[in-house]
């Protein structure tokens, strides 16, 4: 397994599982976050199998901020990373503890956004060193880790999916890599019933590559 297109309906497949569950109000919220740790997982398996390196899962990194940061990705485990990464999942199916309404991905985005933003700076400035910095860009985009961040996230409607789109999109500028995979409801009538929306832009193969090429 090195590829997620080869795996990314499976993924859905059990999304649906996940979400169908949830909507019973059986299940608490911790449960549900389950569901992002099992994208993470699946994230770091196929970076493992492309890069053949061992990947390490939620390390504690130095931080300029706050002395030490966890990190969903990182590798080597030790000393200076190479790469490191985030991985989020937004967006729930409609469900009694939210009065059988969905909730919007995009509706905690800002708040995710921010977080993953200042970390990825804040990991950088904490292993590079200081340095004059001309630009911007190209200071997130040479100065190590490399830093990506992968979302699952569950759009509700087609503006809830522009949000979101175009919140990644502007993400871009602090990370040297996003990528999603953005599922929503075939219809009002099956809320868990998913459609991937296909983003060559937020391509998670490419920026998986991209993570096992830093890694070599």
């Amino acid at each position: 397994m090195s590829k997620w297109a080869e795996i990314q309906s499976d993924f859905i497949r059990a999304v649906e599982e996940f979400d169908t569950e949830y909507r019973t109000g059986r299940r608490t919220m911790g449960w549900y976050q389950s569901k992002a740790r099992y994208f993470n997982d699946i994230v770091v398996a196929l970076l493992g199998n492309l890069s053949n390196k061992p990947i390490s899962v939620r390390k504690k990194k130095d931080s300029q901020l706050f002395g030490k940061l966890d990190v969903d990705i990182c590798y080597p485990s030790e000393g200076l990373p190479k790469i490191a990464g985030e991985v989020k999942a937004l967006g729930t199916p409609p469900h009694p503890n939210n009065r059988n309404r969905a909730r919007n991905g995009s509706s905690d985005l800002h708040k995710r956004l921010r977080e993953v933003a200042l970390t990825s700076i804040d990991l950088k400035v904490a292993y590079s060193g200081p340095r004059a910095i001309q630009s911007f860009q190209n200071w997130i985009d040479s100065t190590p880790p490399g830093y990506f961040s992968f979302w699952s996230i569950r759009t509700n409607d087609e503006s809830d999916f522009e949000r979101v789109r175009s919140m990644l999109m502007s993400l871009r500028s602090y990370c040297n890599g996003v990528a999603a995979v953005i599922y929503s409801p075939s219809s009002e009538a099956a809320p868990t019933t998913y459609w991937i929306r296909r983003l060559t832009e937020l391509d998670l193969d490419h920026a998986i590559r991209e993570m096992a090429q830093r890694v070599a």
